[in-house]
């Protein structure tokens, strides 16, 4: 493969990091020329020389950070042939392919071969989009940004993942891999096993620590909201919109958005938001002025995308611009060996947060926790040794005393009845009126019993409110 390329040398005085080293590849000479001008604009403290080159280049002397790929090449290769070589070559490159192509079949082709970035060069603004978006990876892409410490008072973002297991340590590895880069996060797990911890920690080791982390339950978005929610409103833009709203994604401008259950986002909002993702700005529903939103998206689910994909439930332009880095959440039966950690890290939460001084039993006592199945997980897990607590504490026994007991609603009766009602809270959204039929009981008796165990609504809604 025979190309023209530039090379574009960044010292770090404009962006406040190291050098970078950008390689352009493409057989345009007219738009290599663009493209090289687009990185001067970006890196105006480098100089740009051009050369020929291939994928190959990546593994040369120079080892650049970022690839620029454009859509032509001599020997036929599309840009996703390109892009696939290169990840082959260094799984660790920052890769934007530009393109002439607007079309569903060119972008999810690259983002599924492994791009960060896809963008089409429109005209007018075409190479001004690529400025920033090579102002962007180079930034991330920069040396200094592997070693950035964690914003101040944040700790080393790691602090929640806990457990020494090997799955661990491999989701550990993963996070902070996708700290040093800029790609958008999709977290694969079952419910309850703490994705939204470890969206946390990407965020507090990457470069947008200092930036806002928004959290979002897409399933907890009313359909007929949704769209505010995500865009914001102008005022008037319906009935009740008294004043200016801004949305989600303009809250989490230069941070990153946490979607949550993204698998629950409706069709239509998939294709809002992926233009979102591709033209980084935003209208505001009722509003007349597109507004610029620098946003990472990681994204969670606990259902198989891919299925979905080909199911037709799911875009598969969304689904490769959100999988560009995933991280795979073990369910808390393939990590057992850091039952003994978790627990002794929940009781000193509970401690904390209470003002008491439990102390973790000896492993006897601990039987009933270390040798129940935990079908929901951490969260199920932590739920229930903070209702062992709130029990101990409101009794002034021991938690051991609590695990022990044979009658009433503690020790199995209460890992019992409280994984019960967990599960079916969120087989039904922690829709508590669906929740509390499914069970045969009343609201008021279900809102008892989530008091009487501890149980919160993750989505943070009071349980007295909805009971």
């Amino acid at each position: 493969m025979s190309l023209l390329a530039g090379v574009c040398d960044v010292r770090g005085r404009d962006l406040g990091i190291g050098a970078v080293r950008i390689l352009i590849l493409d057989d345009e000479p007219l738009r290599v020329a663009a493209l090289i001008a687009a990185a001067r604009r970006a890196c105006p403290a480098g100089h740009v020389t051009s050369t020929a080159g291939d994928p190959e280049a990546a593994t040369d002397d120079a080892r650049p950070r970022l690839v620029v790929v454009g859509p032509a090449h001599a020997d036929g290769s599309t840009p996703a042939d390109v892009v696939r070589a290169l990840r082959t070559r260094r799984p660790d490159l920052a890769i934007l392919v530009v393109s002439g192509r607007d079309t569903a079949d060119a972008a999810v082709g690259a983002m599924k071969a492994g791009a960060s970035d896809y963008l089409v060069l429109r005209d007018g603004d075409g190479l001004a989009r690529v400025t920033e978006a090579v102002a962007r990876l180079a930034r991330a892409a920069a040396p200094a940004a592997l070693g950035r410490p964690a914003a101040a008072g944040r700790g080393d973002g790691l602090s929640g993942l806990v457990g020494r297991s090997r799955a661990m340590d491999e989701v550990r590895t993963r996070v902070r891999t996708a700290a040093q880069t800029e790609a958008h996060v999709l977290l694969e797990g079952e419910t309850g096993t703490g994705k939204e911890v470890v969206a946390r920690a990407v965020h507090a080791l990457g470069r947008r620590a200092a930036g806002p982390f928004v959290p979002l339950n897409c399933a907890a978005v009313p359909e007929a909201l949704a769209e505010s929610e995500f865009f914001g409103h102008a005022r008037g833009a319906f009935t009740g919109a008294l004043q200016e709203r801004p949305g989600a994604l303009q809250l989490a401008d230069r941070g990153t958005l946490f979607l949550d259950e993204v698998e629950d986002l409706p069709l239509a909002l998939q294709a809002k938001l992926l233009r979102v993702v591709q033209d980084r700005e935003v209208r505001p529903l009722g509003g007349s002025v597109l507004r610029r939103v620098d946003v990472r998206l990681i994204a969670a689910s606990n259902r198989d995308l891919g299925r979905m994909v080909e199911a037709g439930t799911f875009r598969s332009d969304l689904y490769y611009r959100l999988r560009v880095f995933t991280i795979h959440l073990p369910p808390l039966r393939q990590r057992r060996d850091d039952l003994p950690l978790l627990i002794e890290h929940f009781v000193a939460r509970f401690n904390h947060r209470h003002g008491t001084t439990f102390a973790l039993p000896a492993a006897p006592a601990l039987r009933p926790l270390l040798e129940h199945r935990w079908p929901g997980n951490v969260r199920e897990l932590e739920n229930t040794v903070e209702s062992v607590l709130i029990l101990a504490n409101a009794t002034g026994v021991s938690m051991a005393d609590v695990l022990g007991a044979s009658q009433g609603p503690v020790g199995g009766c209460v890992l019992d009845e409280r994984s019960r009602i967990v599960r079916v809270l969120d087989e039904h959204r922690w829709n508590r009126q669906r929740a509390a039929a499914a069970l045969g009981i009343s609201r008021v008796t279900l809102w008892r019993r989530m008091e009487r165990h501890g149980i919160r609504d993750p989505l943070g809604t009071p349980a007295r409110e909805t009971a």
